[in-house]
């Protein structure tokens, strides 16, 4: 039986090179979760696909869904029981996160809380990998390369949200001792 893995942003430019690349490499069947807004597009996804054969094509299934919305139970049985979780959803402008910085908590901190409730039910999860920015440690000086665990030195409201989101993945790896990875 193959891998089922969701893809959060399956429409964004990060994440439809991962579908692609997960479509190339893997069996597994392939969830794309998009809320479709202004970053998302589904020609991305068209593009993609149009790559490969039919059979292949039908192991991604495209589903509309805004994060900032908790997963209902239909949704819920429509993903079905999944194995990864890759959760590259997120606002990501830094200019717009200046002027609506609420949105970003909205997008990337409730959006990625909601996630998690919802993965910390699935039986079967093998790995929750939050995509994260290096932009939570700030500006490097020239010459100083910033390590794991170093400290956060957000200096917009994007990278807060963000650093924020990867608290609340610590926190639910320690709490209810999910797989969780953060990268950045």
């Amino acid at each position: 039986m193959a891998k089922k893995v969701l893809v959060t942003g399956g429409a964004g430019f990060i994440a439809h090179h991962v579908i692609e690349t997960l479509i190339q490499k893997t069996d597994w069947e392939i969830i794309s979760l998009d809320r479709l807004d202004f970053s998302g597009n589904l020609n991305r996804l068209s593009d993609v696909m149009n790559e490969f054969d039919v059979t292949t094509r039908k192991r991604v299934k495209v589903i509309f869904h805004d994060l900032r919305a908790e997963l209902n139970s239909q949704l819920i049985n429509l993903l079905g029981d999944v194995n990864v979780v890759l959760h590259l959803a997120a606002g990501s402008h830094v200019d717009r996160s200046i002027e609506f910085p609420m949105e970003f908590v909205q997008d990337n901190v409730v959006g990625t809380v909601n996630l998690l409730n919802y993965a910390r039910n699935l039986k079967n999860l093998e790995r929750f990998v939050y995509f994260s920015t290096d932009e939570v440690f700030g500006p490097a000086p020239t010459g100083v390369y910033y390590k794991e665990y170093d400290r956060y030195n957000s200096t917009n409201p994007y990278s807060a949200s963000k650093a924020a989101a990867e608290e609340l993945c610590v926190a639910f790896e320690n709490t209810y001792k999910m797989p969780i990875y953060v990268t950045h």
